[in-house]
């Protein structure tokens, strides 16, 4: 408001009643955009976290040479790629599609995203001397997504800020 009247603050001379009201009606405009990340939005980028991570952990547990394999000049170790070719990527698209489904649901999302994030963590807790922790985070990722997505409605809704009057008594 100050930059309105100038840096030092004094009135115009002719300012009357009219900039008053144009003061009143200036405090009464809607707060300019902050910058401020909706939830919802917070939700799918979470979500979206879960699926690059699940990603990364794939190609991972692909392609690194984590298989010891004996040979007959001693032990090498290889990809699971190498070993089992294009068989080894089926199994890791399981906790892909369990990323990306409540990303592209439209009904139901919230309870889509928990189903799916409690199975991938089934998954997880299953085979968890394999690579069942290599998934963990992005079960994780997907339960804040999750939990985001349900909080959306709730937090993100517009708040009418009206003045408050004094109710007739």
């Amino acid at each position: 408001m100050r930059g309105l009247r100038g840096l030092s603050g004094a009135r115009r001379p002719d300012a009357g009643a009219g900039a008053a009201r144009a003061r009143l009606t200036f405090r009464q405009a809607p707060m300019p955009d902050t910058g401020r990340v909706s939830v919802a939005r917070q939700a799918k980028l979470w979500q979206w976290a879960a699926v690059a991570y699940v990603v990364a952990a794939a190609v991972f547990f692909s392609f690194m040479p984590l298989i010891t394999v004996p040979t007959a000049s001693g032990a090498v170790t290889v990809a699971a790629y190498a070993m089992l070719g294009w068989m080894v990527f089926p199994p890791l698209l399981i906790p892909l599609v369990l990323m990306i489904v409540p990303l592209v649901v439209r009904r139901h999302r919230v309870r889509i995203a928990w189903i799916c994030t409690g199975l991938l963590g089934a998954i997880c807790v299953l085979m968890i001397m394999s690579v069942g922790m290599l998934f963990i985070p992005a079960a994780l990722f997907g339960a804040v997504g999750a939990y985001l997505t349900a909080r959306a409605p709730i937090e993100d809704e517009e708040i009418e800020e009206i003045p408050w009057q004094m109710p007739d008594a």
